[in-house]
């Protein structure tokens, strides 16, 4: 019968040993390398690639009741938002020598708006990163967080909010200006002289919803636009045919435009109207995609209108303010980006 062999993990004694130092000296090379010559440094250090230590975060945690990292908690990756938010804010933490630790919450507004359940596990993730005594976490979310949040607040006090507007905060905020989203994209076609619009999107789910269905409303008032909010039984390019299927577009009637609240529902339009030889894109049906997470591979029969998204600047701006956050005297703040739209041949023809 074979022996099952117990795994033995270098420590910090074995590292002593191999340098032919004291424990103290190994600590300091670890923890203030600053107070060792260069040569005892080196040492040290080959010893601990020889053997291959690695040092337990878990304890310095435990003594220092920190642990050099911040969390950062999304919703799930497949918006494309997220993924930006994500980098941005991972880019300018390494910039800083901060660690960023990401969890998924599997919150997913597609899932959401086809009516299947959610599994959300961001008040999980705010209490894991409590419980790690994390320096800091960012939230990016599309719920209302604040009970999460008041439940962790004594263990893990820079908390930023990505993408949630919660009415005087207890903590910085970092938003895209969605209301300008919808205002833009009513703007963009009142300028091209259309004064009917389909406003196709989900019911208001999310606080994003919300705000685009309000600011297209507002610049539809504004500009003397018709706009008509039509529900689609999802966000993907399905729900999109579908809906653009239910319009009544006509041939040689008034031009009109149809604004998709995601690019995917967008699309849908779109490939619903290449199958109608008897409209033209643009010329009879301007189309519009509101959330900018499509991308042109060089397939696509027409490029799309949609808008810029800041996602990378959102998660720099969240770093930035999760340190500010840490420090003495600080007042919390709520940065709200501006978002471009960018016209292309689904509104602006060839």
């Amino acid at each position: 019968m074979s022996k099952t062999t117990r795994r033995v993990h270098p420590n910090i004694n074995a590292v002593a040993r191999e340098a032919g130092v004291s424990v103290g000296t190994v600590s300091n090379a670890l923890n203030n390398p600053e107070r060792l010559a260069d040569e005892t440094l080196r040492r040290v250090q080959a010893a601990i690639e020889r053997i291959g230590y690695i040092r337990s975060s878990a304890g310095r945690t435990l003594i220092r009741n920190r642990s050099d990292s911040l969390g950062l908690i999304t919703p799930d990756l497949v918006n494309e938002l997220f993924v930006r938010i994500a980098r941005g804010a991972q880019a300018t933490a390494s910039a800083s020598g901060q660690r960023l630790v990401m969890a998924n919450s599997l919150f997913n507004a597609h899932d959401l708006a086809a009516g299947y359940a959610q599994n959300d596990l961001q008040d999980s993730y705010l209490e894991y990163f409590a419980e790690a005594r994390t320096d800091g976490v960012l939230v990016a979310s599309m719920r209302d967080p604040t009970a999460g949040i008041a439940r962790i607040r004594s263990h893990v006090r820079p908390i930023v909010v990505i993408n949630y507007d919660v009415p005087d905060a207890d903590w910085c905020t970092v938003l895209m200006d969605n209301e300008q989203v919808g205002r833009s994209a009513v703007e963009h076609i009142a300028d091209l002289g259309i004064r009917r619009a389909y406003f196709v999107s989900i019911p208001d789910l999310v606080q994003p919803v919300v705000e685009r269905r309000r600011g297209a409303h507002a610049g539809a008032a504004a500009r003397g636009v018709e706009l008509i909010d039509i529900t689609s039984s999802g966000l993907d390019s399905a729900a999109g045919e579908a809906a653009a299927a239910s319009l009544p577009l006509h041939a040689g009637q008034e031009r009109a435009a149809i604004l998709g609240l995601s690019d995917d529902l967008a699309a849908g339009v779109l490939n619903h109207l290449r199958g109608r030889a008897e409209l033209r894109v643009p010329d009879d049906v301007a189309v519009l995609g509101l959330d900018g997470d499509h991308h042109d591979n060089g397939l696509d029969w027409i490029t799309l209108t949609s808008i810029e998204l800041p996602g990378q600047a959102m998660g720099a701006e969240a770093i930035r303010l999760l340190n500010a956050e840490a420090e003495p005297g600080h007042v919390h703040e709520r940065v709200v980006l501006p978002v471009p739209l960018t016209p292309r041949q689904s509104t602006l023809g060839i």
